[in-house]
């Protein structure tokens, strides 16, 4: 059975054999690039960005703000891996949400894609993702499971050879375990 992927205009080979999952550090992962997400003031935050900016082994803030000028969300950056297994790391920009309200799936679902659209342009064939956005201020570990595979489907191309979920904790693995399961048929 061969599966469409929207707004893509190729007809994947069956995107299911790409993806992977794992459980531990996203910053200890062996790929072409790694993805996360900050927020506009591109502070480095987070337990997983923590872990990330720690195994890279420079000051990763420091290279933002010389770098990178006025970011606006959901725009997407390439940083150098510095001492991580991967050589690149790919930041999307996430909006401030004041509340529950404020946020929107589409949000999470485009930073989703765009990573993947930078990937490719980048000819990145492995990629890995923690679970984004998935944190007690954000969207739910469901929600966020969903909508950030939704996004990396979109994207799907024939150049990526892996798209690696990395799960912090048996808790995250098991909501990415049941959503990756959910595309069996």
């Amino acid at each position: 059975m061969n599966i469409v992927i929207p707004e893509s205009g190729n007809v994947a080979k069956s995107f299911i054999e790409c993806f992977t999952l794992a459980q531990g550090n996203i910053a200890q992962q062996d790929v072409d690039a790694i993805a996360t997400v900050i927020p506009r003031n591109m502070d480095f935050c987070g337990s997983i960005n923590r872990s990330i900016a720690k195994a890279a082994g420079y000051d990763v803030d420091a290279f933002i703000l010389e770098n990178i000028y006025k970011p606006k969300p959901m725009e997407v950056y390439s940083l150098p891996g510095g001492a991580l297994p991967a050589k690149n790391i790919l930041v999307g920009v996430m909006p401030y949400y004041r509340c529950d309200i404020d946020r929107q799936d589409r949000d999470l679902i485009n930073i989703s894609r765009r990573i993947m659209e930078l990937a490719r342009c980048m000819l990145v064939s492995r990629i890995a993702f923690p679970p984004i956005a998935s944190g007690s201020k954000v969207f739910p570990k469901k929600k966020a499971a969903r909508l950030i595979m939704q996004g990396i489907t979109d994207r799907m191309h024939d150049g990526f050879e892996e798209v690696r979920f990395v799960c912090p904790d048996e808790k995250t693995f098991q909501v990415f375990d049941e959503r990756l399961s959910s595309f069996e048929i």
